[in-house]
């Protein structure tokens, strides 16, 4: 008798769609060095059981890329965590708990509960997902090295932040020791902004490459969060004037709504 199939666990990633800023409409997953870097990583991870560190300044796509990849190769095994800012233990145990769909509430005890992670992560591949790890404290920096363990590897770990990450897991000695493999996004170049843009949203696709790098010098910055942001305004602003076209004068009315102290001349 053939036992019945186990229905595939929910993915705890977010819906590609909500990957872009503001979900910009038509706004298009674009295929960079660092999504490619990244993925390189992540294998790498979890080949090995391993831990690698994602990290870079606000913006520029990690979150975007790291939920790419792991849609690709692991989008059921995910264990996605991101806690508050400074969360205590209590808090970090519980959402772990919860993200491994741990049966009832978490022990008050914490061998009992923390011997029953370690037992579920044994007990089937799992892949943690920690974003915002410049946001974790000390003692929550060492419990995941632990709960990596050494010999075991119960999981393979990936850890996502931006600002001083690098530098807390630098400040651990026991958990920097055990990182694997590291990756450190930068923003844009020029020439991956002009290569880039055009197909990254409809309104980009026939603007001079002229337009695009004085965008980018302005205000893009080589960060996909500044120019979803601007493409969202430039979105809106066209869609309900359709006289308007997109020009030097358009793009210095949306440089004012992120910056008013730029000089422009009013649209209507």
């Amino acid at each position: 008798m053939t036992a019945p199939a186990t229905a595939p666990r929910p993915s705890q990633l977010p819906p590609p769609s909500q990957d872009h800023y503001l979900g910009l409409t038509g706004a298009n997953a674009m295929a960079t060095k660092a999504v490619a870097e990244t993925e390189t990583r992540i294998l790498k991870a979890i080949k090995h059981n391993a831990m690698v560190c994602i990290h870079g300044h606000v913006g520029l796509g990690k979150t975007f890329a790291v939920h790419t990849v792991l849609r690709r190769h692991a989008p059921e095994t995910t264990v996605r965590l991101r806690y508050n800012n400074g969360a205590n233990m209590n808090e970090i145990r519980t959402q772990l708990w919860r993200r491994l769909d741990l049966p009832g509430p978490p022990p008050q005890s914490v061998g009992p509960c923390d011997q029953q992670i370690h037992d579920a992560l044994e007990a089937e591949p799992r892949v943690l997902l920690i974003d915002e790890v410049q946001g974790l404290g000390t003692k929550a920096l060492e419990y995941f090295r632990t709960l990596w363990g050494d010999d075991a590897r119960r999981a393979p770990i990936i850890l996502v932040g931006s600002g001083n990450a690098r530098q807390k897991i630098l400040n651990n000695p026991a958990l920097h020791s055990r990182i694997l493999d590291w990756y450190q996004f930068s923003p844009l170049t020029p020439t991956e902004v002009q290569a880039v843009i055009p197909a990254y949203q409809r309104i980009w696709a026939d603007a001079q490459p002229e337009l695009i790098l004085y965008t980018d010098d302005m205000a893009g910055h080589g960060s996909f969060r500044n120019w979803a942001r601007i493409t969202l305004l430039l979105h809106d602003a066209l869609e309900d004037n359709p006289g308007l076209t997109l020009s030097k004068d358009l793009i210095r009315w949306v440089l004012s709504r992120i910056d008013p102290t730029t000089r422009h001349t009013p649209q209507r």
